[in-house]
């Protein structure tokens, strides 16, 4: 049967996706609100299921849709619009063109059923339990984001910069600068080793991520095997030429029984374009009769074809099969040494500091700044509920355009690892800005509108006394309530013609302004404790206007 388009429509599908994907990840102030980044996060299977389960709203039936595809043809959805399998097509097909040339590219591989649904079952019940430790760490959207945000989004802004200033330097207005915020090593390390091990995994099994760690996949394996139409292979056209067992990436054609594991196939219909003989494709349950293209004929003297499909199938020498394996592979030595340098580049960054240039004390703090919660984003609500939802995709720490909204690390405990927090070592929370709650695809952080996010109490500032440079270096400072938002941070007099600062608490929205700005180190003379379950603070004040001018003006 004659299907070689099916190819080239998931190729142009798979592209725009990881296109529009990645950018919304590097460049959320290019993309991030066309109809694009719609696009692509609409069919993102758990982010959709997650939101559904808040909202309930049409925008948010992505998971449906998907679950309806699968039912139709199998997992196209992990070849055409998850972004990490199109990550694993890529590495795979890279690996092939720089490795030496050899007849057998992947093996049919067991099922591994145990490991695959044991795994679905364990990110389940965790996620029953109100743990999202095991899908954040699984989830192929989260894994995508981490990866595109944490570790491609510096080279990009990098690269991105650089041209504008070159553009400037020939007389041409260049595009507008993007900022980045390096996160702690430690947290840029998961994305890190993952990327690696994936990349180690794609050159070496294909597709064996998908069908043995990833819970999505597993599920919508399930689904697949009561598919309408399946990928066959009928005996009267198959001459047993073994091409579409050895370009099967996720390892499910067995050849012996002319079998396709359909609830293991990734649909990237690699089978399908290189059978000669149009033996395999598209079928209905009761698949109908394929008509072949004329067999090759073959030498009377030639081997049979059971014994070229065996030959072609990987089944070597053991002599062969060992020298094989104590040969050099470039490819993978290439892949990391150049993940090694990206993970050296990252730690090397700039250290992170507050906003501006401010006085420093002299005498090092010493006071530690005791916080009792973590800050979440604004419209999270109550933790425990954004915990519960959040899959630590970063999409929100990418777009934040203040860098405020970084990767946990034990700041939610380890259930909590990797998702966002308000670290104001980094940035702090604009007064004007909404975005995160925008933008977030399970709906952890509630899109408020920007009156409501103006009054939203993420916490409360603290005033430390003896770690203010007033008090201890006698010098005049005042950072905190010039970069105050609200006023909630005041100064009040002090002694010999100094002010110090006071919090009035029913102001304070816990932007971490005053934070972000206290010159004073190691710790802060003022600092945000968060609230386990956010409140409303009073809206200020507004400054009287200038008396009205009577009479005719001077000029």
């Amino acid at each position: 049967m004659k299907q070689p388009w099916l190819k080239k429509i998931r190729v142009v599908v798979a592209l725009a996706f990881l296109a529009s994907t990645t950018l919304l990840f590097v460049d959320f102030e290019r993309i991030g609100e066309t109809p694009a980044a719609t696009v692509a996060l609409y069919p993102q299977f758990v982010p959709s299921l997650l939101k559904f389960t808040q909202t309930f709203a049409w925008a948010a039936t992505g998971f449906l849709a998907v679950l309806v595809l699968t039912l139709l043809f199998g997992r196209v959805y992990c070849s055409m619009i998850r972004p990490l399998g199109i990550l694993q097509d890529i590495v795979i097909h890279i690996a092939d063109k720089l490795r030496k040339p050899r007849k057998v590219k992947f093996r049919y591989q067991k099922p591994h059923d145990a490991i695959r649904y044991g795994v679905l079952a364990l990110t389940v019940g965790l996620f029953l339990s109100g743990s999202m430790l095991a899908l954040s760490l699984l989830d192929p959207l989260s894994n995508f984001g981490r990866i595109a945000g944490d570790l491609l989004r510096p080279l990009y802004v990098v690269a991105h910069n650089g041209l504008g200033q070159l553009m400037e330097s020939l007389g041409i207005y260049g595009p507008f600068p993007l900022q980045w915020k390096a996160p702690s090593p430690a947290t840029l390390a998961f994305p890190a080793l993952f990327l690696a091990g994936l990349v180690w995994l794609s050159v070496a099994k294909g597709r064996l991520f998908c069908n043995l760690l990833c819970p999505v996949g597993a599920l919508l394996g399930l689904v697949s095997r009561f598919a309408l139409f399946k990928i066959r292979i009928p005996e009267d056209a198959c001459i047993l030429c073994a091409q579409c067992s050895i370009h099967c990436k996720a390892g499910c054609i067995r050849l012996k029984t002319k079998e396709v594991d359909f609830s293991r196939c990734v649909a990237c219909f690699n089978c399908i374009t290189v059978c000669e003989a149009h033996g395999i494709g598209y079928a209905r349950p009761r698949p109908v009769k394929f008509y072949p293209a004329p067999p090759v004929s073959l030498p009377s003297n030639g081997p049979h074809p059971s014994h070229r499909f065996s030959s072609l199938a990987g089944e070597k020498p053991d002599d062969a099969r060992e020298a094989e394996s104590r040969a050099p592979n470039p490819a993978r030595r290439t892949l990391l040494r150049g993940s090694a340098l990206l993970l050296v580049w990252l730690v090397g960054l700039v250290p992170r500091d507050g906003v501006g240039i401010k006085p420093r004390n002299r005498v090092p703090t010493t006071v530690i700044n005791r916080k009792v919660w973590p800050v979440a984003p604004p419209g999270a609500g109550d933790l425990a509920r954004f915990n519960d939802l959040c899959i630590a995709c970063h999409l929100c720490v990418s777009a934040c355009p203040y860098g405020v909204l970084q990767p946990a690390m034990l700041e939610y405990g380890l259930s909590g690892l990797l998702q966002p927090y308000m670290d104001y070592t980094t940035g702090y929370c604009s007064y004007e800005c909404n975005r995160c709650g925008q933008v977030c695809p399970t709906g952890a952080i509630r899109a408020l509108d920007l009156a409501a996010k103006q009054i939203a109490q993420l916490g409360v500032a603290r005033f430390v006394r003896d770690n203010c440079i007033v008090y201890t270096d006698h010098t005049a400072c005042g950072a905190c309530d010039e970069y105050c938002p609200t006023k909630a941070v005041h100064m009040v007099p002090y002694r010999d013609g100094l002010t110090i600062p006071e919090v009035r608490e029913n102001l304070c929205v816990g932007c971490g302004a005053c934070e972000n700005a206290c010159p004073a180190r190691p710790h802060r003379a003022i600092y945000v404790d968060g609230y386990p379950v956010q409140k409303l603070a009073e809206r200020p004040i507004s400054k009287p206007l200038e008396q009205e001018v009577k009479g005719e003006f001077p000029f």
